[in-house]
């Protein structure tokens, strides 16, 4: 069971590392542009969305993997 719920842990800290730091990159340079202050744009808008989406996936993500396994029966 540890072992389990640290894979779960561990997995939604690399997809929401992964996603909010792409979405949020993408969303400053659309914004700002990449100029000097992108990175320090970047950062704080991160730090912002990198808590969220890190707890809101911990707590979604065993919730919407068994509604994807009510569609998809396995053999």
């Amino acid at each position: 069971m540890k072992q389990k719920l640290l894979a779960h842990c561990i997995y939604c800290l690399l997809m929401s590392t992964t996603m909010t730091g792409c979405v949020s990159a993408i969303v400053t340079a659309v914004n700002l542009g990449f100029s000097g202050a992108f990175l320090e744009h970047w950062f704080y808008s991160w730090s912002i969305a990198f808590p969220v989406g890190f707890v809101l996936l911990l707590f979604v993500s065993p919730y919407f993997k068994r509604i994807v396994e009510a569609f998809i029966h396995y053999d």
